[in-house]
């Protein structure tokens, strides 16, 4: 193994969106160790890097489900856009269809405040009928949204666009099912963009160039690494492209079926530090 690549949320992070002690301290001595590292996510760099924070060094991080790439030191190696224009007619759809959305270039993750009211109006609806199903949703929807430390709610999309002139990633998240099918079969028409989703309760755009697994291949040339010698793990559809073109891919225990359909192993969960055990496992190490 020449290169070790996870993902973030639902692989090496907790239910509660945080890197456990034991997981950390098992990155900090692989990689004190020379293992290479990349994290792979569909999270904003700087976001990326708060999570990341304590690591005694820097792996290099695949962002915004492989719009970024940066090596070790905090350069760019690679990057891919959608424009200014494309991006206010996708959030404007989202409002109409009164979606919650986030725009995220390598800095911030931007939502509006009535985007935000959205998915909490939703979450009380849902609560009405089912509330352990509002416990689960506002964990892993509200709860992801809040854990982003460089998240800023502003005041409308005229102020949203004032601040950016291209994102990496638009993301949304809804507690109904039919109001994210009827939205990704909308954007899907668009020939410009990949939409996928990353867990059941959301969706994603990127710039049809956009992948984990175009980016990972543009990480292993620049490295001169056969994708053969990579190892990687994730949970859900946006690390299907990765794990496709990883000569090891592995799925964690709460991924997705399609997910483990496609690895060579199945590791533990993410409650379990799957991530690191499935890294050691590689190495023929004891943790």
């Amino acid at each position: 193994m020449k290169l070790f690549v996870t993902d973030l949320d639902g692989t090496l992070l907790n239910s509660a969106h945080k890197l456990s002690d034991f997981s950390l301290q098992a990155l900090n001595k692989a990689m004190a160790e020379g293992v290479p590292l990349c994290i792979a996510t569909g999270r904003s760099y700087y976001d990326i890097l708060d999570i990341l924070k304590d690591l005694k060094e820097m792996p290099y991080i695949i962002s915004s489900n492989g719009a970024s790439v940066y090596d070790k030191d905090g350069n760019k190696m690679y990057s891919v856009a959608i424009e200014k224009d494309q991006i206010r007619a996708i959030i404007t759809y989202l409002q109409g269809q009164k979606l919650q959305f986030e725009v995220a270039d390598d800095e911030y993750s931007y939502t509006t405040k009535e985007a935000l009211a959205n998915l909490k109006q939703e979450l009380e609806d849902v609560g009405t009928v089912d509330t352990h199903k509002q416990k689960d949703l506002e964990n892993n929807t509200l709860g992801l949204v809040l854990s982003q430390k460089n998240l800023k709610v502003v005041e409308d999309i005229d102020t949203l666009l004032s601040m950016i002139e291209e994102t990496n990633n638009i993301s949304s998240m809804s507690a109904y099912l039919n109001k994210i099918q009827k939205a990704m079969e909308y954007f899907t028409m668009d020939k410009r963009l990949r939409t996928f989703s990353s867990w059941k309760y959301n969706f994603e755009m990127t710039s049809r160039e956009t992948s984990k697994g175009i980016a990972l291949k543009s990480l292993c040339a620049h490295l001169e690494i056969s994708l053969q010698d990579v190892a990687a793990i994730g949970d859900n559809y946006n690390d299907l492209s990765m794990l496709k073109v990883a000569g090891m891919p592995a799925a964690m225990a709460n991924a997705v079926d399609h997910v483990k359909s496609i690895a060579t192993y199945q590791a533990k969960s993410n409650d379990e530090d799957g991530a690191v055990r499935y890294l050691y496992h590689l190495l023929g190490k004891p943790l």
